[in-house]
This record gives C-alpha cells, sequence and structure tokens, in this order.
C-alpha cells in the first residue's frame, strides 16, 4: 500500500516538543524530525526501515523522504529487510499475538507468515532470500525454545538444532549462526550476575557449538550483557555489551578472543542494534534517536 505522510501527521510531528534525529519530510519541505523511531534495520543500500507509532516507515539513508508502509491499529514492528531489498518482513500483533509477515519494499498488502498461538518474532533473513530466522514460544521445552527457519513459501517452520534462542543471525556464507539463549529487560541496567546473556556459535555443518563470552563460570560475579550478536563484512562478531559500565557495540573474532569496543557513547546505552544483510551498515537506537555505522571503520552518525 503506497502511502505518503497525512496532513494529520505531520501537524502531530510539528507539534512534537522534542528535537528529532530522523525528518520526516517529502522532498524539499522542511518539517521537523522525529523523535521515538525504533526498530530499525538498514538495507545493503543504506536504506531504512523502523518503527514510528506502531507502524512501519521506510526512508533514504539519511532519513529523509519517509513513507509509510503499513497503516494499522495493531503494533508493526521490527522491520527486516531481504537480502535483495525487495521485501520487509516484520512482527505484528493484529491477530491478538506476534506473528511474522512481509510486504513488498515499494508497498503492498502484507503477507501473514505465521499462525501460532503464541510468540513469533522475526530476525533476519537467510542469505538466499527464502527463509527468515524468528524467535518463538513453540516449541517443547518450558523454559524456551530453539530459533526456527520460516520459509517465505508458506511451508512450516522448522527447528534449529540448538538447545534455546531468542537472538540470532545467519552467517552471510550461511555456515554458522551467532546466538543468544536469553536477552536480558535494557532497563534492568547493570546486572552481574549467572544469569546474563551471551553469545554462542553454531557450525551448521558440524553442529557443534562454541561459547564466546562469559565462558569461565566462575568469574560470574563480572559477567556482563553480551547481546545481539551480528555477522559483519569483515568476518567479526559484532555485539551489544555493557562492558564498558554502558550498552555499546563491540566486536570480536566469531573464534573468541578479546572483544574490541567499536563505539563508546556514555550517557545512554545503545539499543536493538540491527545489521544491514551484507554485513556493511549497522543501526542502532541511542537516546530515542537513530544512529547508522559502517563495518568496519566507520564513525557513528545521528
Amino acid at each position: 500500500m503506497r502511502t505518503v505522510l497525512s496532513s494529520a501527521i505531520a501537524r502531530t510531528i510539528r507539534a512534537a516538543s522534542a528535537l528529532l534525529a530522523i525528518p520526516l519530510g517529502l522532498g524539499a519541505q522542511n518539517t521537523e524530525p522525529i523523535k521515538f523511531a525504533r526498530y530499525a534495520h538498514v538495507a545493503n543500500d543504506g536504506s531504512l526501515a523502523f518503527t514510528y507509532q506502531d507502524d512501519i516507515w521506510v526512508a533514504q539513508p539519511d532519513g529523509g523522504s519517509p513513507r509509510r508502509l503499513t497503516a494499522h491499529v495493531a503494533r508493526d514492528f521490527m522491520p527486516r529487510f531481504s537480502p535483495d531489498g525487495k521485501w520487509i518482513a516484520f512482527t505484528s500483533n493484529r491477530m491478538g499475538n506476534n506473528d511474522v509477515y512481509i510486504v513488498p519494499a515499494a508497498g503492498g498488502e502484507p503477507k501473514q507468515l505465521t499462525w501460532f498461538s503464541g510468540e513469533d518474532q522475526a530476525l533476519y533473513w537467510t542469505p538466499d532470500g527464502r527463509e527468515l530466522i524468528i524467535s518463538t514460544a513453540r516449541g517443547t521445552h518450558p523454559f524456551g525454545s530453539p530459533l526456527y527457519r520460516l520459509p517465505v513459501d508458506g511451508s512450516a517452520a522448522r527447528p534449529m538444532a540448538m538447545d534455546f534462542g531468542r537472538s540470532g543471525m545467519l552467517k552471510q556464507d550461511a555456515t554458522m549462526v551467532a546466538f543468544n539463549r536469553s536477552l536480558p529487560s535494557y532497563w534492568r541496567k547493570g546486572y552481574r550476575g549467572n544469569n546474563n546473556a551471551d553469545i554462542a556459535v553454531q557450525d551448521l555443518r558440524s553442529g557443534q557449538i562454541s561459547e564466546l563470552t562469559d565462558t569461565d563460570l566462575k568469574q560470574y560475579t563480572s559477567s556482563t550483557h553480551d547481546v545481539h550478536p551480528m555477522w559483519g563484512a569483515d568476518g567479526m562478531l559484532y555485539f551489544a555489551s555493557e562492558r564498558d559500565g554502558t550498552f555499546n557495540l563491540w566486536r570480536m573474532a566469531p573464534t573468541g578472543g578479546a572483544p574490541q569496543q567499536v563505539t563508546t557513547h556514555k550517557d545512554d546505552g545503545i539499543q536493538f542494534p540491527a545489521i544491514s544483510p551484507d554485513g556493511r551498515h549497522i543501526v542502532y537506537e541511542n537516546d530515542f534517536d537513530l544512529w547508522t555505522l559502517d563495518v568496519p571503520g566507520g564513525a557513528p552518525r545521528k
């Protein structure tokens, strides 16, 4: 469904008191940017998709020329560009619980892919664009489920081989998956303990799982959250961590080793980082604004 910014929404935006990160103007029209653009993703060409007022929007790499992609009373969030940039997957509670949908990036009618009565959420596309990696509550274990592979042709989703998974991404060559078994609440800052979220990597050819972060269980009092692993084009794993006291981006080799800090935000930590399918661009939230970062050596840009 191809839509433009309505005058009603434009009046709402102009009335907003906060300074904003992404200008929601059309062409040369001067309008104030907005705060609270959330759960963003970035395409290989740098185009942005994000949630604003519970609908999915797309915009140019600089945030200009925004276009609303969905218009529904439900909550549409977590958009994810396909590798070819032609489709956007997202999660919505249109049927009373979170399900996974896809919609053409150029506009059109969303197609529902999951019908499970519990929780499903889109994470990333597989590199060939034929499936989505989703988190779900449909597993048989009472304490969690593995990640699932969901074909976009309507076929049944099938579980992956790890025990539990809440966040994860396939490497661009589809040989490995990096994942979190659990995720923290962002508002519970500064947690140190044995319930922290850590990163594991599974070789999809052998099935072997390697733990990458906080591997010394005796040092649990100094363990920190390491979340949302993302495969960079440089072969490194990028993730959010509180290692310096605030959630920032870090990176490390998929074989382990000492992590390297990428961003140095101080006043507020980053939230919900996501990487482009080709691993060359990262977008994340910080202080109610969206920031982008080019991989491997780019500087953060608001």
